[in-house]
């Protein structure tokens, strides 16, 4: 088995149907198998992939999250190499061959390949980043709430580390969406880390790898769409759909207490007066997303 493909569901079943139908669409030219993670869905989906025999069909008996959910299908990966597929995604063009064929004639340590992500509209997105300092979140943060919900422009980019070829550039790390890695490096140094439930166990694990002496890269041959926020819950209140607790919990992890800690204390200062201001969310909520940032 050349690739093995691993999708979570959570209560996205027309989404999830639409990328594994483009990933048989798509794909060709390399062996893979389609394996599907559901998190306990309640809008249909166990009916239906549970009947679709392209696929492994697993129910995980809960909402693991994304890390969990994703390691529970490496469990059961026969592939050599592992294609971390978010549900919210569309393949455009043969790109499992395009990566599998990236990772064969390459030489460098590479754990973690992605591609130049698009929209709905085919516009150029948010495909990697920098591991989070003090500093980049102190600007990263407030200024994505700001573009997030009252549409003020982000104009904070990461760079990438350097260019390798024409097709390749090392990136610190690749989001989520798309994560294409020998399954060889998964079974020495493990997968997401059980400790997150959603957010930033992507960078926390890449990290993880550059610290081993592998590289993380960005190809261009790929073609992948990213339906950015279609597998959210916009009913979720305020807190739930931060993802400040992930935020913390990986600056422990990857600079300690004492480094979290001052974080944590900068990020109060600088929500506070956007809460105040979101008049969109009920005062209590923003009170209570406040407390709860303190309590992190």
């Amino acid at each position: 088995m050349d690739v093995s493909v691993i999708i979570v569901n959570y209560n996205t079943k027309e989404l999830t149907r639409n990328c594994i139908d483009s990933v048989f669409a798509q794909t060709s030219g390399v062996t893979f198998e389609v394996i599907l993670v559901d998190n306990a869905s309640t809008d249909g989906s166990v009916e239906l992939f549970e009947k679709d025999k392209r696929i492994r069909f697993i129910e995980s008996g809960g909402n693991l999250g994304f890390g969990k959910a994703n390691n529970l299908g490496y469990q059961h990966a026969a592939g050599k190499y592992l294609f971390l597929l978010n549900s919210d995604t569309l393949l455009l063009n043969n790109a499992i061959k395009e990566f599998f064929l990236q990772m064969e004639q390459r030489d460098e340590p590479i754990a973690c390949m992605g591609c130049l992500l698009v929209d709905a509209n085919c516009q150029s997105i948010h495909s990697y980043g920098n591991f989070m300092t003090l500093r980049n979140e102190m600007i990263r943060k407030p200024l994505f709430y700001l573009h997030k919900y009252f549409s003020v422009k982000e104009g904070f980019d990461d760079n990438p580390l350097r260019q390798i070829d024409d097709h390749c550039f090392e990136v610190e790390y690749v989001t989520g969406a798309d994560i294409f890695m020998p399954k060889s490096v998964a079974d020495r140094l493990g997968l997401f880390d059980p400790d997150f439930f959603m957010y930033y166990e992507e960078s926390e694990m890449q990290y993880r790898y550059r610290k081993n002496g592998y590289i993380n890269v960005i190809v261009d041959t790929p073609q992948v769409q990213h339906l950015i926020g279609g597998s959210e819950k916009s009913s979720r209140s305020l807190w739930k759909r931060s993802d400040l607790p992930s935020m913390m919990l990986c600056c422990r992890k990857l600079y300690g207490s004492r480094r979290a800690s001052c974080l944590k204390w900068l990020m109060v200062a600088a929500y506070t007066p956007l809460a105040i201001l979101d008049v969109r969310y009920p005062l209590r909520e923003r009170w209570a997303f406040l407390s709860k940032l303190c309590k992190l």
